[in-house]
């Protein structure tokens, strides 16, 4: 079986082929350029690369020798699009790359990536490990949410389906990955369908997939998500929103571990676990008619309920910071931001019917519109400004120190010591990797997760 590809670049145009690959069942990870291709590189272990040839910052060839210095027995196949591509590829065979050109016709760029791939992969390859857990939701303090991640590590490894309720933005597909990377299920794929947007029109054959020829359009035989998240995780995202035709083939599906293709005679055996999510209450749907009964059974055999962002209230500020530092590490560091007490306390007040998703942007606003180290309250959204809300109870925020401890400097974080050291020691050697972590005292696989953990990734970087 494949394991899992890097694709470094954009691959302007190349779009189609990257997407006949993934219903091929063939699983890609993405990075725009060769410096976080190496990052990714030195953190997962990946079957080969296909890369675009002409890369920012890190130039192509400077992007492969240093892929051979890690690793030399990894498959790299590169796309070019001019007629001349073997002047591209003839001076690289010192590097051991394979090259493609790239014609613009899609089902002839396919045959030939295929072609590549299956000339330099061997039959069994490794699979992506687990992402790990996001700390943005596994650092909580409250009760609700902890009870939700407590659940979490009984359910992880059991073979029942789980339904996650909870309002929009409050992260159900966050708890979905969660979940299935937390488990036995890891290193199989996890497939993510929105229920409520896909026409429903096309939602049977997204699901199932479809032969060619069964519909107008279907040019090409398709794998449905179901098969392509075989002895995975198959999220369904919004079911409540699902027509009723299919809530019954769905259950069909789940009943027999059977699939058929739309167009197709053939059953097709799937074993996949089933995340469902809803932001609606599937009892009152049952009653109206609008959602099977026998389905709600079917996928509820565990249930997590996600509370909102407004009943998290001791989360609310750690969350925010957490956000801002997140924001400010992908565009370069520099130094940290916080939000003024004024600020702190709008964001106490609001109700936020948006969720987590309204706050993280809402944080990203105010970073854009600061200048400076605080974010004050004119960098707030208006109906932030504006907000009548709650009241602040004293449990809402952390005891303020008071007297001489708060006359004391602010305690700098570990993490941002770190940080800090590691972008002064690049730039004091020109961005030398090798010699930064020598003088660090770490090892350069070190020096590559923590360039990557801080996103310090859009310089250019030189690895002896």
């Amino acid at each position: 079986m494949l394991g899992q590809i890097l694709v470094i670049g954009s691959l302007k145009g190349s779009r189609p082929l990257l997407a006949s690959l993934t219903d091929r069942g063939i699983k890609t990870e993405e990075v725009p350029t060769g410096n976080e291709a190496l990052m990714a590189l030195a953190l997962r272990p990946y079957s080969a690369v296909i890369m675009d040839w002409d890369l920012p910052f890190l130039s192509g060839v400077e992007t492969v020798k240093q892929i051979r210095r890690m690793r030399p027995e990894l498959p790299v196949i590169a796309l070019v699009r001019d007629s001349d591509g073997k002047r591209h590829g003839d001076g690289q065979n010192e590097l051991g790359m394979n090259y493609l050109t790239l014609t613009g016709d899609e089902k002839a760029d396919l045959s030939g990536l295929l072609t590549c791939l299956r000339q330099t992969l061997p039959d069994e390859l490794p699979v992506q490990p687990s992402p790990g857990r996001d700390p943005l939701w596994v650092h909580t303090n409250n009760k609700k949410m902890q009870k939700v991640l407590s659940m979490i590590d009984l359910i992880k490894d059991a073979p029942g389906s789980v339904l996650i309720q909870g309002e929009n933005g409050t992260g159900k597909e966050v708890i979905a990955w969660l979940l299935h990377y937390s488990g036995r299920r890891q290193t199989t794929p996890f497939v993510a369908i929105n229920c409520a947007a896909i026409p429903e029109t096309l939602l049977e054959s997204e699901l199932f997939g479809h032969e060619r020829g069964s519909f107008t359009g279907a040019t090409e035989k398709r794998l449905g998500k179901f098969e392509l998240a075989h002895k995975g995780t198959a999220f369904l995202d919004e079911i409540g929103d699902m027509p009723l035709n299919t809530q019954a083939k769905i259950l069909r599906a789940l009943e027999t571990g059977e699939i058929e293709r739309v167009g197709g005679h053939e059953k097709i055996p799937v074993d996949l676990r089933i995340v469902a999510a809803t932001n609606q209450n599937l009892a009152e749907q049952i009653d109206k008619g609008r959602f099977r009964q026998d389905l709600y059974y079917r996928i509820n055999t565990f249930t997590l309920s996600l509370p909102p962002l407004r009943e998290r209230p001791e989360d609310l500020l750690p969350l925010a910071q957490h956000l801002l530092d997140s924001i400010m590490a992908r565009k370069g560091g520099g130094p940290r931001k916080r939000l003024s007490r004024a600020a702190e306390e709008l964001l106490l007040r609001h109700d936020w019917p948006g969720n987590v998703r309204e706050l993280r942007n809402s944080i990203e606003r105010a970073a854009v519109l600061t200048a400076g180290n605080v974010i004050g309250v004119e960098a707030l959204p208006e109906e932030i400004r504006h907000t009548q809300g709650r009241a602040i109870t004293q449990t809402d925020r952390p005891e303020q120190p008071t007297g001489t401890e708060a006359a004391l400097r602010p305690i700098v974080p570990l993490e941002e010591l770190e940080r800090r050291a590691i972008l002064e020691a690049l730039s004091q050697l020109r961005n030398n990797a090798t010699e930064t972590a020598r003088r660090l005292g770490i090892s350069k696989a070190t020096l590559y997760r923590k360039l990557k953990k801080y996103n310090i990734t859009r310089q250019v970087f030189v690895w002896d």
